[in-house]
């Protein structure tokens, strides 16, 4: 690290760079086309993002969507210099990353349907703001989508109480390294020394406990970033009025939020479905929400608001749940109890809709067409109950089920569904870019855009292994000679096996297709 103030912080320190889910084309297309509009199929399509790091976000994209072309500016030169060496690494020819300022980012680079701006908006310039959403404006296509991520008021509040601590103790440290290091102790000493039972003293507390868990180059530039700021979301919209954009949705959508049962949802019914941007503004001050990802439009797009019974119809659904095994007594009669990834809990009795999730559960990660879910579903509730079965009636049933799982934001839906299989084929592939990353980091990208953690070399090295070439034989005499690589060279690794055998191979398929790894 470097305490030279001339050169660019990211230089100095690189942000880590990896896939963000909700960024991607095809979950911004789905929310488009949810709201009436028309835009770009991610088959074809110019996407343009603003502060791309080393590629981490647009590379996996841009392996995907061959047909499609990519841009990513970043003022950092080192980061650009990683960026472009990793699409030359995977012979990516419609991709293009450049150094540029974004003040000096002009209308001449064209029109996109898609453009990202990820961890940028709170962290830089009041001009530099200014000129994102500007851009926007110059850039966007008639049916583009822009996303743009920031730190929300008021949740961040609590978040800037800390903030206040480490930067005053760090004030005079130019360091990085030190910076980090001061800012850390200093908010422990400040947390123990207050008050537990204030206010004040148990937001400390709770903060300390969660930059624990923050990479050192994280709260380098996420908190100790001295010209960062929180926004309302009524601050951003106005900005984007400026130039001719309205408020799209979240990239969450639907708020999980918006689904809140007792006073909290009495006051949300009262506001109409044309006043979004007081809905929103609305929840965010009932929950203290700290993180926006904001979506905007041209402000001449006509959009449709709302959830209705056949909103859902268009879509191939997808979700990660699972049935819940508890006592059949505390349950209910007819009552079985699915929970999310997501931490939610739900207890169903309706047959058809228990029949969907449980079929919805076994297919994750891939999404279903809607038609076909529905139809299986039914299919098994009437297997179930028999000639009483009225197909009509508990189709319309379990529609309504779904549409509010999905308003509780317990579905992702889909226009395309992600390049991904979960059935294991005589000679499996695992991701291009995975098999990419895996050869040299423990973080790669799945085939829904997340970022995946894989836990040892063993793992890292049978991605590799998964290039469509090996039949589960071969793959499995290619570990062994991997092991016995491993133990020659005296590199032993924690659990590393002997041998391996033909039911750990097809455990570790079933796996990597769980984690989205294996290509469709």
């Amino acid at each position: 690290m470097t305490s030279d103030p001339a050169i660019n912080p990211y230089d100095a320190v690189a942000y880590p760079a990896h896939s963000f889910a909700q960024t991607h084309p095809s979950r911004l297309a789905t929310i488009a086309h949810f709201h009436g509009m028309q835009p770009a199929s991610p088959k074809a399509m110019r996407v343009l993002e603003l502060g791309c790091g080393r590629g981490g976000n647009l590379i996996p994209m841009a392996v995907q969507h061959p047909g499609s072309r990519f841009l990513g500016i970043d003022l950092s030169g080192d980061s650009i210099r990683q960026a472009n060496a990793g699409a030359a690494e995977l012979a990516l020819s419609n991709i293009a990353f450049e150094q540029r300022d974004i003040l000096a980012v002009t209308a001449e680079i064209g029109t996109f349907d898609y453009i990202i701006v990820h961890g940028v908006y709170s962290w830089v310039p009041d001009p530099v703001r200014e000129r994102i959403m500007a851009l926007f404006g110059e850039l966007l296509a008639p049916q583009g989508v822009a996303y743009v991520s920031y730190n929300a008021l008021p949740g961040c509040r609590f978040r800037d109480m800390a903030r206040d601590i480490m930067l005053f103790e760090t004030r005079h440290i130019a360091d990085p390294r030190e910076r980090v290091r001061v800012a850390r102790a200093a908010l422990k000493a400040y947390a123990e020394a207050s008050d537990p039972e204030n206010y004040h003293g148990a937001i400390l507390r709770q903060r300390l406990q969660q930059i624990e868990e923050l990479a050192d180059n994280v709260l380098y530039h996420d908190d100790l970033n001295p010209i960062a700021r929180a926004f309302a979301l009524h601050e951003v919209l106005d900005a984007g009025v400026r130039h001719g954009l309205q408020f799209l949705a979240e990239a969450s959508f639907p708020n999980l939020y918006g689904a809140s049962k007792g006073p909290a949802q009495r006051m949300l019914a009262e506001i109409p479905l044309d006043q979004p941007l007081r809905r929103e503004q609305t929840i965010d001050l009932l929950i203290g929400r700290p993180f926006r990802e904001t979506l905007l439009c041209r402000a001449q797009v006509p959009l449709r608001r709302g959830v209705s019974a056949d909103s859902l119809r268009p879509y191939c659904l997808a979700a990660d749940v699972q049935p819940v095994q508890e006592d059949a007594e505390e349950q209910g009669p007819g009552v079985e109890r699915f929970a999310f990834a997501e931490g939610v809990k739900l207890s169903v009795d309706l047959p058809a809709c228990k029949a969907a999730l449980r079929i919805l559960g076994a297919a994750w990660p891939a999404n279903m067409a809607y038609a076909d879910l529905v139809a299986q579903a039914l299919d098994v509730a009437a297997a179930e109950a028999g000639a009483d079965f009225d197909r009509d009636r508990e189709t319309a049933r379990l529609e309504e089920a779904l549409t509010a799982i999905f308003k509780a934001g317990l579905l992702d839906i889909r226009l395309e569904p992600p390049p991904l299989t979960t059935t294991i084929t005589e000679r499996p592939q695992a991701s291009r870019v995975a098999r990419w990353q895996a050869a040299t980091a423990a973080e790669v990208t799945d085939l829904r855009h997340r970022t995946v953690l894989l836990d040892s070399a063993v793992v890292r090295k049978f991605i590799c292994l998964l290039d469509g070439s090996r039949d589960q034989r071969m793959l499995l005499d290619d570990m062994n000679a991997f092991f016995g690589e491993a133990r020659a060279a005296s590199i032993v690794e924690p659990g590393l096996p002997e041998r391996a055998t033909a039911e750990e191979v097809a455990m570790h398929l079933k796996d990597v297709a769980r984690l989205g790894l294996l290509h469709g």
